[in-house]
């Protein structure tokens, strides 16, 4: 188990999530004390804090993208955001989910299998938000089929399909066909 000696790298509440890079070298944490931390994978020292990162809210999922250069979180203020790693400045914010405003239970933020489109379910009308990830042009809301909030979202790595899983005792595969299938 590591804990950091120094005070100022801890979170001071619950780690909501935790992702690897794809070449392991760092890690980032992201936690209900609003913060999210990017970390030395080698010393395990805390590289940077981005303090209030969802202006405070509950930061409930966190993710590299696959050259490493940013990072998505998601944040119970059903705003989605993109983080240069290099300036730890948001780079996109992608809003327009979460119909209330603000999300009850925590849910994730992924990028599909190209990079191309950043998704999210929206818990109050049980539908997927996706975007544009360079424009943060926000796309027709995806009827998940579920009866429940959606807990989590994976996406295939190299094909253009993912799973949901809900309260509603179901997992879904989704994957989308091309117009030449």
């Amino acid at each position: 188990c590591f804990v950091s000696s120094n005070p100022c790298d801890q979170h001071t509440d619950a780690i909501c999530a935790v992702s690897y890079n794809p070449s392991a070298n760092m890690y980032v944490t992201c936690s209900k004390d609003g913060n999210v931390k990017l970390w030395d994978g080698v010393s395990n020292r805390c590289i940077t804090t981005y303090e209030k990162a969802h202006d405070g809210a509950e930061v409930c999922s966190i993710m590299f993208s696959r050259n490493s250069k940013y990072v998505l979180s998601s944040g119970k203020d059903s705003i989605v955001k993109l983080w240069e790693i290099s300036t730890g400045r948001t780079m996109v914010k992608y809003t327009g989910a979460g119909l209330s405003g603000r999300q009850t239970h925590r849910t994730q933020a992924v990028f599909n299998h190209t990079e191309d489109y950043v998704l999210l379910p929206d818990e109050r009308t049980i539908s997927l938000c996706c975007w544009d990830s360079r424009t943060a042009e926000r796309k027709n809301l995806l009827s998940l089929g579920h009866n429940n909030i959606v807990r989590c979202i994976v996406h295939s790595p190299t094909n253009p399909g993912f799973m949901t899983c809900s309260d509603d005792f179901r997992a879904r595969f989704w994957y989308r066909r091309s117009s030449t299938d």
